[in-house]
């Protein structure tokens, strides 16, 4: 064999390079190389090109933008920052959304500018800066929405799912019915304890028994298995050291729905993890505990305790004698015909309404701090907004981020607020009034003859009065402050705001009327009480009418048989009264 020179050298004779297998190899594998050395090239023209034609998508300035902006306005308190979790806690699933259509609009516009198939076609990247944002963005809204519910860390809290439906979900439904009665003892408390289920307990059992009767609900694919479970799931009834309890078992797919009658002087206290709590006319304290689930609370003449635990749960009272005690989180709030003091603490994030309590209210969350002595109105309390009508004084308020509207409000009268308006309606006798505003207006109307001393000062505002003896300083200065006397003086009207308007208006305003008294409890007279009573009652009616009739012929004879039948119906009343004094002083001593 031969010696070959270095390539490049022409190929020897012979098909078909000769034959030197060395020489086949290395020829061989150079083509391989170059080959190699080729498409690398190629594959490197390629990325160049599809680098060249990919764009970045807009949405990661869109979500730094967004986020700064709502950062600034939480540090300029423009935002309660308190408000921006709650509602991201709520709402978070919308970024996803947003993102979502932001990138299905970019893909749309591509598409529509790239018709011309002799462009070069580009598409849409998302960084993963950007992927990673919105998963932090994502965890962080699961984590709020499990503050909302209660302060559970499990992810199905955080995530709002259903247990009901995820049950169903993994099960076909088995439903069965049950009763149990036992005597109660007297004297003794009634405790129920229910994992999973709503529990309804009225104080209507006139036999001294306990009633109960309870709905199951098993979620399985077996029907063997759902009746193993079914039987598993019955209450049980204890008594002891004066106390019965009723509980539960816990058993995962399944939901035990509770009825039960009770004697109306057994106090009652309910522990309810997953349900509905509804409790009515008993005649003996109430405490409840609703971690998932709304409360509904009538006819009660015991004081109440309840304590609420999620941000979703809904809690009303109505017709309650005694004093209410609201603690926890919850939604809204629904409180009427309430005789004693009611006391509010904790957060709510949906709208607390009030309406006709006798008592004093106090009202304390995150945001706000409310105090008054009487409502005879009503008053709502939303993220936005507090408005009042007919309440009694003194009235302290601490707001933010509200705009307030009090309508005849009697009494002294003291308001903090910032970022909002208020409006204040003094019904008269007006008390002292002292309203600091920061970032709003000011607006108060007065009785047309009322008289008081006043201190008002608006930085970077103006000072308006319809009240001759207020002197409105002239001039464009930033700050106006005046102080003065208006008529003979009396309560001190102390305004201040900044960035708005103080506002003094004249107005014809009625005085509140008189508590009316506490309605009679009908129910607990004899019939025979009662028929006198509605029979004085329409005797009464019957005399106004005549003498309404007597009135209009301006008649002495008509006016006297008006005077006549006026006489008998105070009479029929008050043998009235005397026929029920005397059934009661029976009722008392049975001896006679």
């Amino acid at each position: 064999m031969g010696s070959y020179p270095p390539p490049p050298y022409p190929p020897p004779p012979g098909p078909p390079y000769g034959g030197d297998w060395k020489y086949q190899r290395r020829i061989l594998k150079e083509q391989a190389r170059a080959q190699r050395d080729v498409a690398r090239a190629q594959r490197d023209a390629y990325r160049y090109q599809a680098r060249s034609l990919r764009r970045s998508s807009i949405l990661g300035p869109l979500l730094l933008i967004t986020i700064g902006i709502l950062f600034l306005l939480v540090q300029t308190g423009r935002l309660a920052a308190h408000n921006l979790w709650d509602w991201y806690g709520r709402f978070w699933p919308l970024l996803l959304v947003g993102a979502g259509i932001i990138m299905l609009l970019e893909w749309a516009y591509d598409q529509y500018m790239q018709s011309d198939s002799a462009q070069p076609r580009y598409r849409r990247r998302l960084g993963g800066g950007v992927f990673t944002l919105l998963l932090l963005l994502g965890l962080t809204g699961i984590l709020f929405s499990s503050v909302r519910n209660g302060g559970h860390s499990n992810i199905i809290d955080g995530l709002n799912i259903n247990q009901d439906n995820l049950d169903e979900f993994l099960g076909d439904k088995h439903e069965s019915d049950q009763t149990l009665s036992e005597t109660f003892p007297a004297g003794a408390g009634f405790s129920v304890d229910n994992p999973r289920g709503d529990v309804t307990i009225s104080g209507t059992s006139d036999d001294n028994q306990i009633h109960v009767a309870v709905h199951k609900e098993v979620y399985t694919r077996s029907d063997s298995e759902a009746d193993s479970k079914a039987q598993k799931l019955s209450p049980s009834l204890n008594t002891s050291g004066g106390n019965v309890t009723l509980s539960v078992p816990a058993l995962d797919g399944t939901r035990a729905d509770l009825t039960i009658t009770v004697p109306a002087a057994a106090p009652v206290m309910v522990t309810a993890n997953h349900g509905d709590v509804r409790i009515t006319a008993l005649k003996a304290p109430v405490q409840v505990t609703a971690n998932h689930g709304n409360i509904e609370l009538s006819a009660i003449t015991g004081p109440i305790l309840t304590h609420i635990n999620n941000s979703d749960s809904d809690l009303s009272a109505h017709s309650v004698t005694g004093p209410i005690t609201v603690q926890g989180r919850g939604h809204d709030t629904t409180l009427s015909d309430l005789s004693g003091p009611v006391t509010m603490s904790g957060d709510f994030f949906g709208t607390t309404h009030l309406e006709r309590v006798r008592g004093p209210i106090k009202f304390h969350t995150s945001r706000t701090d409310l105090q008054y002595a009487r409502l005879d109105g009503e008053m709502d309390i939303s993220h936005s907004d507090i408005t009042a009508s007919e309440a009694v004084g003194p009235l302290t308020l601490t707001a933010g981020n509200r705009n307030v509207s009090l309508e005849r409000v009697a009494g002294d009268v003291f308001v903090t607020n910032r970022n909002g308006s208020v409006d204040l309606t003094s019904a008269p006798p007006i008390g002292n009034v002292t309203i600091e505003n920061r970032n709003g207006s000011v607006n108060l109307s007065l009785p047309e003859q009322a008289s008081f001393n006043y201190q008002l000062e608006a930085a970077n505002g103006d000072i308006e009065s319809e009240f001759s003896e207020i002197k409105i300083p002239e001039g464009g200065s930033e700050k106006k402050t005046i102080s003065g006397t208006e008529g003979k003086g009396g309560p001190l009207l102390r305004i201040s705001t900044s960035q708005g308007d103080i506002s003094l208006k004249k107005a014809s305003i009625m005085p509140l009327p008189p508590l009316p008294p506490m309605p009679p409890k009908i129910t607990t007279l004899p019939p025979e009480a009662r028929e006198s009573i509605e029979e004085a009652r329409k005797a009464g009616q019957e005399a106004a009418r005549e003498g309404r009739e007597a009135a209009a012929e301006a008649s002495r004879d008509a006016k006297q048989a008006a005077a006549e039948a006026s006489r008998q119906a105070k009479e029929a009343a008050a043998e009235a009264k005397r026929a029920a004094k005397d059934l009661k002083q029976q009722d008392k001593d049975p001896n006679e």
